[in-house]
């Protein structure tokens, strides 16, 4: 077997071709994982947006909906909805959106209770027969109108 002492030019040129090559399929990598860090961070915000506003509002009508009688309070931040016997409370506070269940022979109050949304705020009203929830998230206000 040879034993070389010098490298040649040729060794030389391919060992830099290959850091080279190296280099570019790295670089390569970083700016796909750049682009997918970008790329997943808008759909995450874009998520939280659609997630805090539409999901709320589809919750608290399809509970509204199936509840057999409904009361508005605290200056329409809360809602006591009455069915068989319980009394579910929905209601809006310290940026969060909160539920619990009570006997409805129990004086409704709106404390306690789970957090189900996080929320800038909420407002349901009485229009009509028809009952509008309003909710806002970072901005963005989405309204929705439920038939009663």
């Amino acid at each position: 077997m040879k034993k070389y002492k010098n490298k040649g030019l040729g060794d030389t040129i391919s060992t830099i071709g290959s850091m080279l090559l190296f280099m570019l399929f790295t670089g390569c990598l970083l700016m796909m994982i750049a682009v997918a860090a970008g790329t997943y961070s808008r759909i995450s915000t874009n998520f939280d947006k659609t997630f805090g506003t539409s999901a709320s509002l589809r919750y608290i009508s399809n509970k509204l909906k199936s509840s057999q009688t409904a009361e508005i309070a605290e200056n329409g931040t809360a809602l006591f909805l009455r069915s068989d016997g319980v009394c579910d409370i929905i209601y809006f506070k310290n940026g969060s959106l909160y539920e619990k269940s009570v006997s409805a022979a129990n004086t409704p109050t709106a404390d306690g209770g789970f957090r189900i949304f996080d929320l800038n705020d909420m407002i349901v009203t009485q229009e009509g027969e028809l009952i509008k929830i309003t909710v806002r998230l970072n901005d963005e206000q989405n309204s929705t109108y439920v038939r009663r």
